[in-house]
């Protein structure tokens, strides 16, 4: 990826939060990431969209990861005899507002814009909790989920390198993706004080935002 797992780090201390002492907490981070990958299905709707077959196959792989990602997700919160929290099912909507109409634009929001912020949540989240059985399962995702924001980030640099002008386009697409990712993380109250810490991260995860930009020469 074009920022490291160094420049995607929010916390730097030992985990804090456990199963144990916050578990309301961190079921409900654990259902927010369940719908939240619920939601990323829906970028199979654009295998049939697919400029090509190399594009094809990875719809469909990442289809097949994002649902993969939801069964970690699920099974973790049954481990601790939790079900995905039904309060929080909008994620499913407002973090997958699609508003992508070519495929190029469906590669900056998905995989460059929407699962590079989510990335950093991610790592967040693996960084900040404590218990193994959690922080295996995210490892799991992460993994995935890097190699997504990779081929976004590659495939977005290939292809300005052919169509310059697709730079002003994107670029008017990025100010209505971070306000309304901006929007969803401001416009609620912190439910606890997992939510509270993220709540005190936007400014510095808009500045990785920015940082990736300036790296695919968009900014």
């Amino acid at each position: 990826m074009l920022l490291t797992r160094e420049e995607m780090t929010l916390y730097h201390d030992a985990p804090r939060f456990s199963i144990e002492h916050d578990r309301e907490a961190i079921l409900r981070a654990l259902s927010h990431l369940f719908y939240g990958e619920i939601g990323a299905v829906k970028i199979g709707q654009w295998v049939t969209k697919a400029p090509d077959l190399e594009g094809m196959l990875e719809i469909v792989k990442q289809t097949r990861d994002e649902t993969r990602h939801a069964g970690i997700f699920r099974r973790l919160l049954q481990r601790y005899d939790a079900a995905p929290e039904a309060a929080l099912v909008s994620d499913m909507g407002e973090l997958h507002g699609v508003i992508s109409h070519t495929w190029e634009e469906m590669l900056f929001e998905s995989m460059v814009v929407g699962e590079g912020l989510a990335l950093v949540l991610i790592y967040f989240y693996h960084d900040v909790i404590a218990d193994p059985p959690i922080r295996r399962g995210l490892r799991r995702v992460i993994h995935d989920e890097e190699s997504h924001v990779e081929y976004g980030e590659r495939k977005i640099m290939e292809h300005l390198a052919r169509q310059p002008e697709l730079r002003g386009q994107l670029l008017a697409m990025q100010e209505a993706l971070i306000q309304h990712y901006s929007g969803f993380i401001t416009g609620q109250t912190p439910a606890d004080p997992l939510e509270a810490m993220i709540a005190g991260f936007p400014l510095a995860i808009i500045q990785m935002h920015m940082t990736r930009l300036q790296r695919l020469r968009l900014l």
